[in-house]
């Protein structure tokens, strides 16, 4: 064998390396991609998620809703439980107003009502004589799916009514 030939053959093997590097990044990516999507998948019968919430009103945070029962219920623990049992409970109906209504109460963007009748709607005074606005917090962040928005596993919900945000 010459040294030309084995100077060949070690550049192929390089170029061979390259490319197997490339399609083994190429899987990583593909397969995060895939994972990735899934996670904004709504939940589906066989699913089991939980998602902490509280609600505070005029700067008092409530009682946690008491035991309830179905797809989208608590235990009286301050945690959403999403286990939909039928077909009624998944997808985009595995929301807060199902959970809200699971627990007697109402949830929309511009009144809640809670288990024990008290209701507060936009505009109505917090015990300082400011107006409140009903807000959910998701994450931290505010967002206007309000009684839309669906629970994901290890989401923190806030549902504050209160004087504007500033």
């Amino acid at each position: 064998m010459t040294r030309d030939s084995r100077s060949i053959r070690k550049g192929h093997g390089r170029e061979r390396f390259f490319w197997i590097g490339l399609a083994v990044i190429g899987l990583g990516v593909f397969i995060a991609l895939i994972v990735m999507a899934g996670a904004d998948e709504p939940p589906r019968r066989g699913n089991h998620w939980h998602a902490r919430y509280v609600v505070i009103i005029c700067g008092v945070p409530r009682p946690q809703f008491p035991y309830t029962q179905g797809g989208v219920h608590t235990h009286g623990d301050g945690v959403v439980h999403i286990h939909p049992e039928s077909r009624s409970e998944m997808g985009r109906n595995a929301n807060l107003r199902r959970f809200f209504e699971s627990a007697g109460a109402v949830f929309a963007q511009d009144r809640i009502e809670l288990p024990d009748g008290t209701r507060y709607r936009n505009g109505d005074r917090c015990p300082d004589g400011t107006a409140g606005m009903l807000r959910l917090l998701v994450n931290g962040k505010p967002s206007d799916a309000y009684e839309r928005y669906v629970p994901r596993d290890g989401d923190t919900i806030v549902v504050e009514f209160g004087p504007p945000a500033r």
